[in-house]
């Protein structure tokens, strides 16, 4: 009777999990949504813990130009002006002429080779996920670069109609830069016993990005300590009056000095000050060079936006700023670079501000800083991105200087219509020092010895640039 027992439940066992008494379910294959039909004979198959697939796949599912040399047994994968080189049994690969390592190696089997779908289709652009429930690639043919910020600009209708919002304060280079969130008529004006230069802004309030940013009271009220300027020794802001509300920036002078002042289309006020007998231009002039090469530098994000969350809840804004003001400090050591930033706290400036910054300084050229994401852990490296060709050299020089100091792979210098560098008129990059959402890449990126490491790097990019280009001598 126990013999009995025992077979019935081994048959009802059998019933219940035939999948036990199988092989390993066949992956399925989803681009954009529909599956791919994989023919008998030839089907994607688990290595490991690696999808692979047949060439055939590839190249008439995926559309790519495929080439297989039986003498070398090598795997030539093309698409526009993208290309991967693998080799049967060997562990690196080569992407656009970049030695890579590969998970797994292709394999003859059968008579088929078989290459690692995921390596193939994000070297190629494609994103790629894996549903280990149902065994499933999902392939969407979506770069895999995600925007780091949206072109449509954050709308705050917190502010009452017809008053502005200040957004950020900043000063390098004898140059003060305040954003704003509305239109603004500054008044500038010189006050003597001790010298200062004052900035009123009628109709105009803190913002409360910029409140929580700042090292200052409740009220928003702080000050800045300049230890750059010859000129300007503090820079202190603060409510002036509610009765239309005003805010009022003042410049302790350390000597006579004169400011003139400019304002852009997109709220953007420069006042530059200079040497002089203290008397202050009330009409907005446009400012002059000094005869230095200008760098803005501009740390992606801040404020409400802030970027990628990492895998340990870091966020983005803040590895950008820490890497700019590196950047920037190392940058004023030249004394051929006259350096602006964009913001040097947590606050909240438009993409359009951030350009704006750019074109009203006459800059001769434009870095962003930023940490790259992606929607899975897999995807990690540095990239850099440019949209106008101007920028190629540029994005080419500052790629080659940041990849080795950061041993991450090499995703490769490429073409993309971000805001920030496709409205600047000066050459400008936005560089991706890293994956937030990978957790090796964010465990450097979150090291101040990586950031350092980055910061020398990319002032030892644009200076080479700048010597090429002849802007410095």
């Amino acid at each position: 009777m126990k013999k009995w027992s025992a077979a019935v439940v081994f048959v009802l066992f059998l019933c219940l999990f035939p999948m036990m008494a199988h092989a390993e379910r066949v992956p399925s294959i989803m681009l954009d949504g529909i599956a791919i039909d994989q023919k008998a004979g030839a089907p994607a198959e688990n290595i490991g813990k690696t999808v692979m697939v047949p060439i055939r796949i590839v190249s008439e599912n995926l559309g790519y130009d495929v080439k297989w040399e039986k003498a070398t047994q090598t795997v030539h994968v093309q698409k526009g002006s993208s290309f991967i080189e693998m080799t049967a049994g060997k562990d690196a690969a080569t992407v656009n002429g970049n030695v890579v390592n590969l998970d797994a190696p292709p394999l003859i089997k059968q008579g088929t080779t078989l290459v690692p779908l995921r390596f193939v289709g994000e070297g190629m652009g494609l994103q790629v996920g894996w549903d280990n429930g149902t065994k499933t690639v999902s392939l969407f043919s979506i770069p895999p670069v995600v925007e780091t910020e949206s072109d449509r600009d954050p709308v705050d209708t917190s502010a009452p109609v017809g008053s502005s919002e200040l957004q950020s304060i900043s000063f390098s280079g004898d140059r003060l830069i305040v954003a704003t969130s509305g239109g603004i008529s500054p008044k500038v004006s010189s006050i003597s016993g001790p010298e200062r230069i004052v900035v009123d802004l009628p109709n105009t309030t803190f913002s409360q990005t910029f409140v929580q940013g700042q090292d200052s009271s409740p009220d928003g009220s702080g000050q800045m300590n300049i230890l750059d300027s010859a000129l300007v020794s503090k820079v202190r802001f603060a409510m002036f009056s509610s009765s239309p509300s005003t805010v009022r920036i003042v410049l302790d002078l350390s000597q006579n000095a004169t400011a003139n002042w400019s304002l852009g289309e997109n709220n953007v006020l420069l006042v530059d000050v200079t040497a002089g007998n203290g008397t202050t231009n009330s009409e907005p002039t446009l400012p002059e060079k000094s005869g230095k090469a200008v760098v803005v530098i501009d740390p992606g994000h801040g404020g409400r936006q802030s970027g990628a969350v990492s895998v340990t809840g870091a966020y983005e804004k803040d590895f950008n700023l820490a890497v700019g003001l590196k950047v920037k400090a190392l940058l004023e050591q030249n004394p051929n670079i006259q350096t602006v930033i964009t913001r040097q706290d947590d606050t909240e400036l438009s993409l359009q501000q951030r350009v704006d910054i750019a074109k009203l300084n006459q800059a001769d050229l434009f870095v962003s800083i930023h940490g790259n994401k992606f929607t899975t852990p897999v995807p990690n490296g540095i990239e850099t991105l440019y949209t106008r060709e101007a920028s190629k050299s540029l994005a080419e020089t500052l790629h080659k200087h940041v990849l080795p100091v950061t041993g991450l792979k090499d995703r490769g210098v490429k073409v993309a219509s971000l805001h920030v560098t496709r409205e600047t008129t000066m050459p400008a990059v936005l560089l991706e020092l890293g994956f937030l959402s990978n957790p090796a890449d964010e465990a450097l990126m979150l090291s101040e010895a990586y950031q350092n490491q980055c910061a020398q790097a990319i002032v030892d990019g644009i200076v080479e640039y700048l010597s090429v280009t002849n802007r410095i001598s």
